[in-house]
Formats: C-alpha cells, structure tokens, sequence
C-alpha cells in the first residue's frame, strides 16, 4: 500500500467515505496487527474485532494479505540463496 498512486488513494478514499489520516491510520492498524506467530484463523479473527465495516475489512486483509505474501517471498528466495551458495561451495571443493 506504500506504492499507492494518488489517483487510486483518491478513489480508496471515496469508496470508504474517509480522510486520508483515517485512511493512513487503517493502514497503519492493518499493518500493525500481522504478527509472524499468528495463525490466518488469529489474523481474520483480529481484523472482526477491530469493528470495521465490511470495505475497511477487505481493505485490512488485503494489507495483510500483501505483507504476509512479502514476507513468505523474502524467506524463500534467501532460503534459494542459502541453497546455492552450499552447492557453489559444495561444488567448488
């Protein structure tokens, strides 16, 4: 949501009838309630209970959507770095 254009803010700011503090605020709060150790089911039960309606909600889980999707990308590719440089060294001996 960092790379949001301000043609697509101004539409996400229409669409859930709020200012943009209160836009960057959900944003914020979305981003703050991914925690590495929690589970999707402690994730989409978190979201509920922060009491947004149904857009803020979507809005919520695609943030955290997008984080955890980040985050599993970044642990594989350093997990396939790790693997080649053991072969490269392997190989090299």
């Amino acid at each position: 949501m960092k790379n949001i254009s301000k043609f697509e803010k101004e539409k996400l700011l229409q669409l859930l009838e709020c200012s943009e503090a209160e836009l960057n605020l959900l944003i914020d709060k979305s981003t703050k309630l991914l925690d590495n150790h929690n589970s999707t089911y402690d994730v989409i039960l978190k979201i509920l209970q922060q009491g947004y309606n149904i857009r803020e909600a979507t809005l919520s889980a695609l943030i955290i959507g997008q984080e955890i999707g980040y985050k599993k990308a970044e642990v594989e590719m350093e997990e396939e770095i790790k693997d080649k440089l053991y072969r490269a060294f392997k190989n090299s001996q």
